[in-house]
């Protein structure tokens, strides 16, 4: 089969290089100019590469690891102690192991023990999310944790990233979180190990493009899909121009460049991008759900800075007044020394589509982050600052309420030979580059399974 895949994320990679292992030759369209998706990087010079949004692995995350087995590259990652703070009343406070939940100021100490006993019973002997599907995570842990860690630390960490939404997540999404990445107990408790490549992800991203092309396929960046036509033996594929994403993330804004004819389609891009650029129907109900799922935006601000922010890899924003939701300083995590001595910090946010945030420049945003980034460090001086770089991602955070498995678009899109396999897919786990390695691994299973049955029910056997 001839085969397009579009998105050159993880998924979208993945997905190729699997159907290449079986004798197929795909095509990957990318709007991008670079490899990766949400994982993709930057030059931020001198020879160094960093990730337009933070990524790291946790223990857990078995399918990446896997894959860096299969491609002959298991020492490109490195497992790093880590370190965590909650920011709120005014100040850091460490929460990277059970000794230092059980001295956290903002909560009684009843409160501190019995949240986490509830972590703890939620990790032993909640084994299926099929009891928390029905529920939100705000009841969960009002009625397992009291209403004081509610109203001091999950309250305020679910409205930073679902906003207006927050009351309506369902608990399923923080039972992922809970259980399937990091576990109160055995070595872990006591000192979290996360994973991050020594070189950055671009390493992985070009081997995967070097497979894909060594079986006869093209990765292809630069190069956005805008319009997906059927035809009687397959489909129509209509390329953007190069230079599209400056145009944004709309298909049918982009300037045609060119159309080509494939059996195959397998659409790693968001729902709302993949609806923009059919031109051709989809069964009513496989539409209506994906138009049921929200996103939320990611803002992301890097930063280079001349000195170190905080003691703290990853500082979760627990104090509503402040305007972003996370500080996450990559180098208190990775060594200054591997970039030269240079120190980065990313300003996190996740914000609902038309907030005003989203329409800032970087120096804009950086004016009005700046008060905030005082309240965690008061010593801090936009002076400071050497370099920025600020990314948006529209599509960055489904937003997982009750009776989201009901939503879930299937793989299998009801047109033969179209696929659809995106972060909405990703369930109870929360989306990463770990499951999105997994995703387009069935991705390319989906489609050969169908391929297969057609085949064989064609031929009569």
């Amino acid at each position: 089969m001839r085969v397009a895949v579009i998105g050159a994320g993880v998924a979208g990679l993945v997905c190729a290089y699997r159907l290449t292992q079986e004798g197929h030759a795909p095509d990957v369209y990318e709007r991008w100019p670079g490899l990766g998706g949400q994982a993709a990087t930057i030059d931020v010079g001198g020879g160094h590469l960093l990730e337009r949004y933070y990524h790291h692995l946790f223990t857990s995350d078995r399918h990446i690891a896997e894959l860096y087995d299969e491609l002959g590259m298991p020492d490109e990652l490195e497992w790093r102690p880590s370190s965590m703070a909650f920011f709120l009343e005014g100040r850091s406070w460490p929460f990277t192991s059970p000794l230092h939940l059980l001295r956290f100021g903002p909560l009684s100490p009843p409160a501190r023990i019995r949240m986490g006993l509830a972590v703890l019973k939620l990790q032993r002997s909640a084994h299926e999310v099929g009891p928390f599907e029905s529920i939100t995570a705000r009841d969960w842990i009002r009625r397992s944790m009291g209403e004081q860690p509610y109203e001091k630390v999950w309250g305020p960490l679910l409205r930073g990233k679902f906003g207006d939404r927050a009351d309506d997540i369902s608990m399923a999404w923080l039972w992922g979180k809970l259980t399937m990445r990091r576990k109160l107990e055995g070595k872990e408790a006591r000192q979290e190990l996360l994973g991050y490549p020594g070189r950055s992800w671009e390493p992985l991203f070009r081997e995967l493009q070097t497979r894909i092309e060594a079986g006869g396929g093209r990765v292809l960046i630069d190069r956005p899909a805008a319009r997906i036509a059927q035809r009687p033996d397959g489909f129509d594929v209509t390329a953007g121009a190069p230079g599209s994403f400056r145009r944004g993330h709309d298909p049918q804004a982009f300037e045609p460049a060119g159309t080509e004819t494939y059996d195959a389609v397998v659409a790693t891009v968001p729902n709302d991008v993949f609806e923009r650029m059919l031109d051709l129907p989809l069964p009513e109900a496989y539409l209506a759900r994906m138009r049921s799922i929200e996103y939320h935006t990611a803002l992301c601000l890097l930063l280079e800075l001349d000195r170190r922010f905080s003691p703290y890899y990853w500082t979760n924003i627990a104090d509503p007044e402040l305007p972003f939701v996370g500080l996450v300083e990559h180098t208190n995590f990775v060594e200054p020394e591997r970039y030269d001595g240079r120190r980065f910090l990313y300003v996190a946010n996740y914000l609902a589509p038309g907030d005003p945030l989203l329409e800032l420049d970087p120096e804009q945003l950086i004016e009005r982050y700046t008060p905030g980034l005082r309240k965690v460090n008061p010593g801090f001086d936009r002076a400071w600052i050497k370099q920025r770089w600020l990314h948006r991602e529209p599509a960055a955070q489904p937003i997982v309420t009750v009776g989201y498995p009901e939503r879930i678009p299937p793989l299998q899109t009801g047109v033969p030979h179209l696929i659809l396999a995106n972060t909405t897919q990703i369930y109870p786990e929360d989306r990463g580059t770990n499951y999105a390695v997994r995703l387009g691994g069935e991705a390319a299973e989906a489609l050969l399974s169908r391929r297969l049955n057609n085949v064989w029910s064609e031929t009569g056997s």
